[in-house]
């Protein structure tokens, strides 16, 4: 009878071990992978003439107002994902979405942008971009940017114009804003993919297909 207790004791014990094991394998699998290159810290803030410095609207409602007009905070997401294409790695980091009223010398200049130039909310987010080959590239980290709620926007939709899309040297790293206007509900908002151009070469020719990358906004 002790023998009988004593196995069926090791039985439960190694069945017991092996659930313990899966759990903990199921749980680093859905953890975030690491970062694929560090993003240069942006030590000075580069000022944008296109909008006001949000650097430190920071909790939804907050605004700041300078030259350029009046941003309010409407929605934050702090993130940093990463995507590789071929030679290319890129990060979209710190997603914002605000609601700014240009000042008046700035309203001709959105009116290329939308019909609502007065008052209209966008979204805005970093971009770091690498080129880890060893021969130039050209690449648009976002050829098609995609809402959950059907809008569709180009990279010619980007108003902060920080030249991140061209061709990169080899090792070459890019750090910038992008900003585009929302022309639906921003309330809506739940998702949205980044879809990259293809990579090319110096000649034009392509070397590898773009990807996308989906990035949640609860």
């Amino acid at each position: 009878m002790k023998r009988l207790l004593l196995f069926l004791s090791l039985t439960i014990s190694i069945i017991l071990t092996g659930c313990s094991n899966q759990v903990a394998g199921e749980g680093n699998e859905s953890e975030d992978p690491p970062p694929l290159f560090e993003i240069p810290e942006q030590t000075k803030y580069k000022n944008n003439p296109q909008a006001p410095d949000d650097q430190n609207l920071k909790e939804v409602g907050a605004k700041v107002e300078d030259m350029d007009g009046q941003l309010t905070l409407k929605g934050i997401k702090q993130i940093e994902k990463y995507i590789e294409v071929g030679p290319v790695q890129m990060a979209v980091k710190d997603v914002k979405v605000l609601n700014y009223s240009p000042s008046p010398d700035l309203v001709d200049y959105f009116h290329a942008y939308t019909h609502n130039e007065t008052n209209f909310n966008y979204i805005k987010f970093t971009v770091a971009v690498k080129n880890t080959g060893d021969q130039k590239v050209n690449v648009a980290p976002v050829e098609v940017l995609e809402t959950n709620n059907g809008e569709k926007l180009g990279f010619k939709d980007d108003f902060y114009l920080e030249k991140l899309k061209g061709m990169y040297e080899p090792g070459e790293t890019r750090v910038g804003q992008m900003g585009f206007v929302l022309e639906h509900d921003w309330k809506e908002l739940e998702s949205m993919k980044i879809a990259t151009s293809d990579i090319f070469d110096e000649e034009g020719s392509v070397l590898v297909e773009g990807d996308q990358l989906k990035v949640d906004l609860p």
